[in-house]
């Protein structure tokens, strides 16, 4: 399958599809919120389009929609984001999950703080949708009011559905870390003197 869409990616490489629109946003449910603007076309078949957020929420926030094209040809979409991290706790990996109802590739992809680096996982067909990961890994890590700033691009035949899952791993901040601490010394304790007045 992969050889087929790359044969035809080349084979319609003259004749590329322009985006015509899209339609992504958040989903609403408060975990992460978005502005995408700025669709630009940077030449025939190649388009950039902005997505700033603030996620608010640990756990998964979903940029979805529509990309709208003129023909079954060959876009590719550079997505350029910006993530605030608006949490409370700090982020050391970062999970960007993909999925479109038709076949696509990644490309280009890359993040711009320090010391990051990223994996990136081809696109898989899960029933009748194609799913492909990258997952951004820990440099400096992203503390509360920080922003990861990451991309990729997507190459895809004609029309699609879209959405976009982001996941930040955690690690507690110091203070998080000492209270738990103190919590299992805490119960480690009583387990003890528990212990102590069965045997006694």
């Amino acid at each position: 399958m992969l050889a087929i869409m790359a044969a035809l990616l080349a084979g319609a490489g003259f004749s590329r599809a322009n985006i015509i629109g899209t339609t992504l946003a958040d989903d609403g449910d408060g975990c992460i919120t978005c502005n995408v603007y700025g669709l630009t076309c940077i030449s025939p078949g190649n388009y950039q389009l902005n997505i700033d957020g603030s996620q608010n929420q640990w756990g998964p926030g979903h940029i979805l929609g529509n990309i709208l094209t003129d023909t079954e040809t060959d876009p590719t979409l550079a997505l350029i984001e910006s993530i605030n991290n608006d949490t409370g706790i700090t982020w050391d990996d970062y999970h960007v999950e993909v999925t479109m109802s038709k076949l696509f590739t990644f490309s280009n992809v890359g993040v711009a703080n320090s010391g990051w680096t990223f994996n990136t996982t081809a696109p898989v067909l899960v029933g009748s949708d194609w799913i492909g990961y990258i997952n951004y890994d820990e440099g400096t890590p992203i503390p509360n009011g920080g922003t990861l700033d990451f991309n990729y691009s997507i190459t895809f035949l004609g029309s699609v559905s879209f959405t976009e899952q982001l996941t930040p791993s955690t690690v507690p901040e110091p203070g998080t870390f000492a209270l738990m601490v103190c919590g299992l010394t805490g119960l480690l304790v009583m387990r003890r003197r528990s212990a102590m007045k069965s045997a006694g």
